[in-house]
């Protein structure tokens, strides 16, 4: 398989993944016209064993790291004709350094192609199969996840540009796009690890912001994170909702906005304005919105059904509201013949406590007569 193309039309990252996904071996060449300058990828079964700059001539660059003096042209006439490869047998046959050494510099060479390559707007790419592990000695190169690389170059962005690329929208849902067990394969930070934690499929970018602070560098964890592969952004409208089993467990875990969020989008993909009207009316009873949750219930009663279970949680949001008039009025308005058995008790508690309430105000002394007010000022 090989593919071409201009890196402005088609994302490095998306082609890596790609890469990544398919198991692909060969060489990934991208070309930048800007700086004329060309990096080298080689990929094995999806993973990265080799990666250089042209202007960063690989051979020198290890031989610099093993303590050797390149410039006086020692190694340079010995090693100079050979491909990586043989050069890359002949060091570690010849004692120069231990597979385990070469594999730690080789990797760090990785990671600087990567950010290298991150910041190229300019130039073209090329993959061309082929057999990777017959062209070099794999047995002594790293084995690099391409999530990983790309974690780390994801790291070094410091400009809010680049991060708003993928970030369109604080108000976007993060959800997880990778299971469980292959996120445990990749490299990351406590930070990170703290930022998937907060994931849940309920929580925007800004929700996510909001809990962890600092603004610029939580948007850039999750930046690494999308980039990675391994969370993705949903707009709200296109959010699928959650079941409402998962709505009341918000609710019950004290996540009351959160909640609120999920039956506004669940409302919106079943175009029901009086779904999940009951659940929204226990989050405002809670949260002591006694007004909203009046208002649900009477448009439930208006418009889905007439329950007396729902007149007795109505009655008691107008006594909270102050409304003893109306709470009473409802109230009295519950035949104990309607009502489930396990409210009937409470409903005549209610009664009896409303008309002591009723009693209360029309029997009241005025207050002018209870202190002997005389009328003067």
């Amino acid at each position: 398989m090989a593919i071409t193309g201009n890196i402005k039309e088609l994302n490095i990252v998306d082609i890596l993944q790609m890469l990544s996904l398919s198991q692909k071996s060969g060489r990934f060449k991208i070309i930048n016209t800007i700086d004329n300058d060309t990096a080298y990828l080689y990929i094995s079964s999806g993973r990265i064993v080799l990666g250089y700059l042209l202007s960063r001539d690989i051979k020198v660059k290890l031989l610099e790291k093993l303590g050797g003096d390149s410039s006086t042209g020692q190694y340079t006439d010995k090693y100079k004709e050979l491909s990586i490869g043989d050069f890359l047998r002949l060091i570690v046959k010849d004692g120069s350094c231990s597979p385990s050494y070469i594999k730690d510099i080789l990797t760090k060479e990785i990671q600087l192609v990567i950010y290298r390559i991150f910041k190229w707007n300019e130039g073209t790419f090329s993959f061309d199969e082929s057999d990777v592990e017959k062209e070099f000695p794999v047995e002594y190169l790293p084995s690099v996840r391409i999530e990983n690389v790309i974690m780390e170059g994801s790291r070094q962005i410091d400009e809010w540009g680049v991060i708003n690329s993928k970030i369109k929208s604080l108000s976007d849902i993060v959800i997880l796009d990778m299971a469980s067990e292959d996120i445990n394969e990749i490299d990351l930070t406590p930070r990170e690890w703290m930022i998937i934690s907060y994931i849940n499929g309920a929580r925007s970018v800004q929700d996510i912001i909001d809990i962890v602070g600092d603004e610029f560098e939580t948007a850039k964890t999750i930046y690494g994170l999308l980039t990675a592969g391994i969370c993705k952004l949903v707009s709200e409208s296109n959010k699928a909702p959650l079941h409402k089993e998962s709505i009341i467990k918000l609710i019950d875990d004290g996540k009351f906005s959160e909640a609120l969020k999920a039956i506004k989008n669940k409302r919106n993909q079943s175009g029901n304005k009086n779904d999940l009207l009951l659940i929204e009316a226990e989050i405002f009873w809670k949260t002591e919105q006694y007004d909203l949750a009046i208002r649900n219930y009477e448009t439930y009663l208006n418009e889905v059904a007439n329950l007396p279970s729902i007149v007795y949680d109505l009655a008691l949001c107008y006594i909270f509201a102050g409304n003893i008039e109306k709470a009473r009025s409802l109230i009295r308005s519950i035949a104990t013949e309607d009502i489930g058995f396990e409210i009937i008790d409470r409903v005549e508690q209610l009664k009896d406590s409303i008309d002591k309430i009723w009693n209360m105000k029309n029997d009241r002394i005025p207050v002018y007569k209870r202190i002997g007010y005389d009328g003067s000022e």
